[in-house]
């Protein structure tokens, strides 16, 4: 009996050691990886940097101490990191975005040619953080791009890993998410409302309490907390007059909520506007709308923006029968419009590179979004 639970725990013993000994392996085996992660990321940035960027990018990543913060208190011990680059620094996005371009630059090599005049035009990626979307009329094999990345240590998520297919007869690719916002605009808006809406709800207590909170305080809180999530990449929406109207409907049922404003108090539009010192959500929109459209104009030609926008006014293949679909360039052309004596328009590659040159100047930007917008204003109705 004695000897059977010697050994028993002989073989106990043995197991641990064996846990042991694999744990410290793997360990070791990170450590490396990591180290050649670090130095392979090194190696990349003595292309780009002075040796004294250098140098502080070293530092940084050789004797780094963290201290972590539980419930408001710091924790007195700080310990020292020397794996990877430190969680929550500001260099590290940028150094893992550096690395993410070396990477890329070998999938890349990988990627389908473009065997037409159209795909030629596309932008072949848009990357964001470590979000990379590949463009094309084909799809990727994902296999051969994991198998690249995977040479710089780079895992790709397939369970995150998406196929989107646009078309113009199907409708699935609207409810798409893209950086937080859904491709098709309709859908998009809506979900902008729901969560707009939840967002009111919550502060509740805050609308209801009129002669407590001041209502300065209460427009405040409504624009930080609630209106910043209603607008969110508004300046990207493609809307027709009759979707700009309901939501601007639904602007003003929020700003009525926000004053405490009940059935059967009314109030005109025009008095809602000025009582809460806003505008028209449309206008709101068309401002934002014409301050990115500057910003992408002024970027990089090779920017996928800029290169989405010159495929769209190149001439490819036939044109589909119908009416046309009310997309962004299509927006911004019947804002140009408005203008009295204008000899503006955005339908053409030629019209395109107009605004383009005068986009670098910012003051006439400026000049031309000041004269859209004021031609876009108009007396809101009181019905």
């Amino acid at each position: 009996m004695i000897m059977m639970i010697m050994m028993m725990m002989m073989i106990i013993i043995i197991v641990i050691i064996i846990i042991i000994i694999i744990i410290i392996i793997i360990i070791i085996i990170i450590i490396i990886i990591i180290i050649v992660v670090i130095n392979t990321l090194l190696d990349i940035i003595e292309r780009i940097v002075e040796e004294d960027e250098l140098r502080i990018i070293r530092f940084l990543l050789s004797d780094t101490v963290i201290n972590t913060r539980i419930n408001g208190a710091t924790k007195e011990r700080p310990f020292v990191s020397n794996i990877g680059t430190p969680q929550g620094d500001s260099l590290s996005p940028v150094l893992f975005s550096v690395y993410l371009e070396n990477a890329l630059k070998e999938v890349r090599t990988i990627l389908p040619r473009p065997t037409n005049e159209l795909e030629k035009t596309l932008p072949t990626e848009i990357a964001y953080a470590d979000d990379v979307d590949f463009v094309g009329l084909n799809f990727v094999d994902t296999e051969e791009v994991q198998n690249t990345l995977h040479k710089y240590n780079l895992l790709v998520n397939i369970d995150k890993t998406e196929f989107t297919t646009l078309s113009r007869a199907g409708t699935e690719y609207k409810n798409t998410k893209k950086v937080g916002t859904l491709i098709g605009d309709e859908e998009n808006v809506e979900r902008r409302k729901r969560l707009s809406n939840a967002a009111l709800t919550k502060l509740l207590n805050v609308w209801i309490k009129g002669d407590k909170i001041k209502r300065k305080t209460k427009l405040k809180l409504y624009r930080s907390l609630v209106k910043s999530i209603l607008v969110y990449n508004c300046g990207t929406w493609a809307l027709t007059k009759s979707e700009e109207e309901k939501l601007n409907a639904f602007h003003r049922k929020q700003l009525r909520k926000v004053l405490n404003i009940k059935y059967p108090v009314k109030i005109t539009n025009s008095s809602l506007y000025n009582k809460c010192e806003e505008h028209p959500l449309s206008i709101y929109i068309l401002e934002n709308r014409w301050r990115l459209f500057g910003h992408i104009l002024r970027r990089n030609i090779e920017i996928p923006a800029n290169k989405s926008m010159n495929s769209y006014f190149a001439t490819h293949g036939k044109k589909f029968r119908g009416r046309p679909l009310t997309t962004l360039p299509v927006v911004l052309n019947k804002d140009l419009s408005r203008l009295q004596e204008n000899t503006l328009q955005l339908t053409t590659r030629e019209d395109l590179e107009h605004l383009r040159c005068i986009a670098q100047k910012r003051q006439q930007w400026r000049e031309l979004s000041t004269r859209i917008r004021k031609a876009a204003e108009a007396p809101p109705s009181d019905d």
